[in-house]
């Protein structure tokens, strides 16, 4: 019945979020109105089932996935005072704040890629090997891209975006630099594209539904604990930023997913990394939450 109702409006490529994407120029604007109709509120009552119900897997299932690193100002601050044994006087912090100034005025977004076969579901478990004692988390927003992006301007980027999503950019710390290979630089293949190293949802939220992307709060708690909070606002590169600069190198596709940079607050500052047994919960409010249970690999 609701797949009637929906197909009656003329959305597209209801058989997938991937072919829903492709279309996405053609289905933003009718999803729009069946999400505000009274109808499908009426059909969710009477046919609705609870989420728990449900398996809930990862909302996209992107072609390319695209981390921006070292973008949030309390991050790098965080990193420049743990480099420094934690202690700042204020002419060393204040140095720090003009370096991120310049950098936002005068460089880029520094921007890796990670594999798409690395995206799990929001509440998939999280294996941890032998290898993995530096498995690390950032708590991310993602932004997946609606329609091909090339060479957009800052000020029509975001009208290239289909939805909003929670992402978790779960990092090997030991392999981000190879030891084996140390001119070489960072080996982001290693340190972030493990199967289930970017649990992703629960939800992919339309940006209707989105007044102000600058003000979602990306947040993270580690066995019930308090570890990362942060404000898309603090980003030396915004959302658009990225979208543009990425879109200057290579066309962005339907469904591509982009994973916008983590506060303050990762393992390797507080030198706690993921281990067995451990709870990740991560979230964004307006875009929901995920929860990740760390187990061991069995042999």
């Amino acid at each position: 019945m609701a797949l009637a109702h929906w197909s009656s409006e003329g959305l597209r490529g209801t058989t997938s979020m991937r072919e829903l994407l492709d279309e996405w120029s053609v289905n933003i604007d009718r999803l729009h109105r069946i999400c505000e109709a009274e109808e499908t509120r009426a059909l969710i009552v009477e046919c609705g089932f609870e989420c728990s119900a449900f398996r809930l897997h990862a909302p996209i299932a992107p072609r390319q996935v695209y981390c921006t690193i070292g973008n949030y100002r309390s991050q790098v601050l965080q990193a420049a005072l743990d480099a420094d044994g934690g202690e700042f006087d204020g002419d060393r912090r204040d140095t720090v704040l003009a370096a991120i100034e310049k950098r936002r005025s005068e460089e880029m977004p520094y921007i890796c890629m990670k594999g798409a076969g690395s995206v799990s579901g929001p509440f998939d478990p999280l294996l941890i090997g032998a290898t993995s004692s530096t498995l690390d988390w950032e708590v991310e927003i993602g932004v997946v891209i609606g329609r091909a992006a090339c060479n957009v301007d800052v000020a029509h980027a975001l009208d290239y975006v289909a939805g909003y999503c929670v992402v978790n950019d779960i990092t090997l710390r030991a392999g981000v630099f190879r030891q084996d290979l140390p001119t070489l630089g960072t080996d982001w293949l290693q340190s972030k594209s493990r199967r289930g190293w970017l649990p992703a949802g629960p939800w992919l939220v339309p940006p209707w539904n989105v007044d102000a992307p600058a003000a979602l709060r990306p947040w993270l708690t580690l066995n019930g604990e308090p570890m990362q909070e942060g404000m898309a606002s603090d980003m030396i590169f915004g959302i658009a930023e990225q979208i543009a600069y990425l879109s200057s190198h290579t066309v962005l596709h339907p469904g591509d997913l982009i994973c916008t940079g983590t506060p303050a607050g990762i393992g390797s500052h507080y030198g706690r990394y993921l281990r067995v047994g451990d709870v990740v919960e991560a979230g964004v409010p307006g875009l929901g939450a995920q929860r990740v249970v760390c187990v061991g690999v069995q042999r």
